[in-house]
C-alpha cells in the first residue's frame, strides 16, 4: 500500500492547501496517509533523513515526490487504483 506522510508547520500558509488536497484524495484512494508538523521530534528526524528545507512537502513511500503544494491529478497520479 502506498504511503503518503505530508510534512507541515503551523506556521505555514500553504500547508492547510496541501492538507486539503491529501484529505480529498483519501476520500477517493486507498493509502496510508499521516501529517507531520515539522517543528517535532519525528518532523526533525524526517527533515534531517530527507534534507527538507521547505514545508508542505510530501513524502512517498520513502521519497519526496512534491515541495509546495501538489497538484490534485499529479497528486493522484502517484496512488494506487480508486477503490
Amino acid at each position: 500500500m502506498v504511503k503518503v506522510t505530508l510534512v507541515t508547520a503551523q506556521w505555514c500558509h500553504y500547508c492547510p492547501t496541501a492538507k486539503k488536497v491529501w484529505r480529498d484524495l483519501k476520500d477517493k484512494f486507498n493509502f496510508e496517509y499521516e501529517e507531520i508538523d515539522y517543528e517535532s521530534p519525528e518532523g526533525e528526524k524526517l527533515a534531517d533523513k530527507f534534507s527538507i528545507v521547505s514545508v508542505p512537502t510530501t513524502i512517498i513511500d520513502d521519497q519526496i515526490v512534491f515541495v509546495g503544494v501538489p497538484d490534485k491529478d499529479k497528486a493522484s497520479k502517484t496512488l494506487e487504483k480508486p477503490v
